[in-house]
């Protein structure tokens, strides 16, 4: 059984000689745990123990013991590799999703584009000038806004559209939906 990577990474950072209590600080593990971990790491990658002034058990690690393991274990260089791998890996899945993200974005910005132009051009065909009809997107003539007769311009545009319909934006759905006129007119007549 391979030794645990988070007390190898502990012993490591605290400078390859170590005590029990500082690996188990360091890696966030029980000291049983560590003490554990320690001993099996010390055996397979000929780590030593020594006493310190102080009494404690000192382990003290060659600083090549990646290497050392990794002789012995083919799991250790399957996860350096697989490690090595996955950043190459990761780094590919954000920079696809930044583009899947921006080439999204671009469809469908000509997708609207290109729907509001046919739109456009279906009431252009129509002659239907600045009316409702003929199209899914409304868009106003922002020339005839600033145009310097708008006033009076307004007025014989709106008295056009009056007299081709003098039904509301309401009526004419209703209209379209249920037909024109009373269906019941002239009821009694043909009773």
């Amino acid at each position: 059984m391979a030794p645990d990577p988070t007390i190898m990474q502990a012993v490591e950072q605290l400078g390859y000689r170590v005590t029990v209590g500082d690996v188990a600080t360091q890696a966030g593990l029980k000291v049983e745990v560590a003490n554990l971990g320690l001993l099996a790491l010390a055996s397979e990658a000929g780590g030593h123990l020594q006493v310190a002034d102080t009494g404690d058990i000192v382990y003290l690690f060659p600083k090549d013991f990646r290497a050392i393991l990794r002789k012995k274990y083919f799991q250790l260089r399957l996860q350096e590799w697989w490690k090595k791998v996955w950043g190459v890996l990761f780094y590919l899945i954000r920079i696809s999703f930044g583009i899947f993200l921006i080439a999204s974005i671009a469809l469908i910005t000509i997708t609207i584009i290109i729907i509001i132009s046919a739109a456009n051009s279906d009431r252009d065909s129509n002659d239907r000038g600045g009316n409702f009809g003929g199209g899914f997107f409304y868009f106003p003539d922002l020339f005839w806004y600033f145009s310097p007769n708008y006033g009076t311009d307004y007025q014989e545009r709106r008295r056009e559209g009056r007299e081709k319909s003098d039904l509301n934006f309401f009526e004419a759905i209703f209209s379209f939906l249920f037909g024109d006129g009373d269906p019941n007119a002239k009821l009694e007549e043909r009773r």
